[in-house]
């Protein structure tokens, strides 16, 4: 930047570019949320490092070349300042200081690279030279792009009127009204306007006069600052605009995570109140078994004790009763359909709690098909053995005031002797045993209410530990399901909460930028 610059301007310039870096590590740190959003940072550190620019721009065949030609009191030679190709020249014509004057090839140039490139290095200008004709004075497409001009990177406008040679004064004078109202509706302060013609050389003088006057170096210095703060509010509104869509999509998929795992809440509870129907039916079942029981008990005859061997007949009268009540329950059968519906239900509400996740999940992330594999469930797929060994267990514990069966308890029934193992489910086999048990300590009829006491202990035990196994072997399984399901969620979630406060972190982080930027533009302002 070839500039004098004084001890204050100089702290001005090192600022200037410890806001672009500043700006520019923001950037990166948005990267994350926007891959795609690149803004020029290195078009704007050239801008502020390069000799001052007057960027020339206006439709094709405006006459900006002739313009140049007219400016320049020799031959105009590329001066390399800025990357030059066969679309964009730039110059530095004797007479003016070093102000370097860049040459486009029209705003509405038929290839559409030519109007990239207009856009691409008028960004990089301090100050714009604007050319219109006299023949065809403001246009629609040169009103859009002087609105681009003044909305996106808030360059100052010179607007040059170009061939007044081929009207007369009345005509020119109406035409430069004309395009004044025309820019007092685009910009706040109507640029200052220049009728000319490059072809004679009729206005130059008062153009170039101009130019030198109202660029001279404070005025320089003023505004080769202000170009590149302008550019970075553009970019940074634009980050605004990217950062507001984004948190609008990041915050409707937690709502939908957030939906999903509260829906995932509702369905377990909904099936812990199912669940609770085939609790009482299993309380209903042992109610039956204790009442039948009851009154084999109540009608009972004496006997001696069925420990020892049997030898009358009461007591395979006994025996015989007992087995008879027990199958009138149908004990066994009736279990096991609970099982099979409690198993049945829980299927099917475990399959809607993946299909409803899934649905969700698949609104916000990519669901591979092997994620979400849940293996299938058999009604008889419960735990047989460890459901068996913990009601043994349990029925033995509640055994303890009578004597323990031991692991195998072993009676005479129809069938011969019935034994319950572990890795048996005959709950009636086991009711007949525990049944005996009892009776073979407690004979004698006086001892009925003892008896029944403790039978219904025994049986409520029996009954806790049916529903309390049952549940386990489903809650365990639905346990596992859920976990597989919340290995895909909970990456995703948390990938989603790191965003949605880089988002939060990225608007803060604008506040504070366009803050520093602003202040920078009001010094700017008031230089002197």
């Amino acid at each position: 930047m070839p500039l004098t610059l004084s001890p204050t301007q100089q702290k001005l310039f090192e600022r200037s570019l410890q806001n672009i870096e500043n700006v520019a590590s923001l950037f990166s740190e948005a990267q994350t949320l926007f891959p795609d959003f690149e803004p020029d940072i290195t078009g704007i550190k050239h801008q502020l490092q390069s000799p001052f620019s007057i960027f020339i721009c206006g439709e094709f065949n405006a006459g900006k070349s002739s313009l140049l030609n007219q400016l320049g009191e020799n031959a105009i030679a590329p001066v390399g300042i800025l990357p030059t190709t066969k679309e964009i020249e730039s110059y530095n014509p004797e007479g003016f200081g070093g102000l370097v004057f860049i040459d486009s090839p029209g705003t509405n140039s038929i290839i559409n690279q030519h109007q990239e490139l207009t856009e691409n290095y008028l960004k990089q200008a301090d100050i714009i030279l604007f050319l219109t004709s006299i023949e065809r004075p403001l246009s629609k497409s040169e009103q859009d792009f002087l609105t681009i001009v003044d909305k996106t990177w808030a360059r100052k406008v010179i607007v040059a009127v170009n061939k007044i040679d081929l009207a007369t004064s009345e005509e020119i004078e109406q035409v430069t009204n004309y395009i004044a109202e025309g820019l007092s509706d685009i910009f706040t302060e109507t640029p200052p306007i220049f009728p000319i013609s490059s072809h004679t050389g009729d206005g130059m003088d008062k153009l170039k006069n101009f130019l030198l006057a109202f660029l001279a170096e404070k005025e320089r210095m003023k505004l080769k600052l202000q170009g590149p703060h302008n550019s970075l509010l553009f970019y940074l509104d634009q980050l605004v605009d990217k950062n507001k869509i984004i948190q609008e999509q990041l915050q409707a998929e937690k709502a939908i995570f957030d939906r999903s795992l509260r829906r995932i809440t509702e369905r377990l509870e909904e099936y812990k109140m199912l669940f609770g129907i085939f609790q009482g039916n299993i309380e209903d079942l042992f109610r039956n078994l204790t009442y039948s029981v009851y009154k084999v008990v109540d009608n009972r005859i004496t006997f001696f004790t069925v420990a020892k061997k049997r030898i009358t007949n009461e007591d395979d009268a006994l025996e015989e009763k007992l087995a008879i009540a027990i199958k009138e329950v149908q004990l066994d059968n009736n279990l096991q359909d609970i099982f099979k519906e409690a198993t049945s239900t829980f299927i099917r509400y475990r399959d809607r709690i993946i299909r409803e996740t899934t649905e969700d999940i698949a609104a916000t992330i990519t669901v591979e098909k092997d994620q979400l594999t849940i293996p299938i469930l058999e009604n008889d797929a419960v735990d047989v053995k460890t459901m068996s060994e913990n009601i043994k267990a349990a029925a033995d514990k509640g055994l303890n005031n009578c004597g323990r069966l031991g692991m195998f308890a072993v009676v005479s029934g129809f069938g011969g002797q019935i034994i319950f193992t572990a890795a048996s489910l005959d709950a009636s086999a086991f009711a007949l045993a525990v049944i005996f048990g009892i009776l073979s300590f407690n004979a004698l009829p006086r001892q009925n209410q003892k008896v029944k006491e403790q039978l219904e202990a025994t049986f409520l035990e029996l009954k806790q530990n049916y529903t309390n196994t049952l549940w386990k072997a489903l809650a365990t399984e639905l346990n596992e399901c859920l976990a597989k399901v919340m290995e895909v969620i909970k990456p995703q979630q948390e990938e989603l909460e790191n965003k949605i406060k880089l988002a939060v972190s990225i608007d803060e982080s604008i506040a504070s930028k366009k803050l520093e930027i602003n202040n920078m533009l009001k010094e700017l302002e008031q230089l002197s």
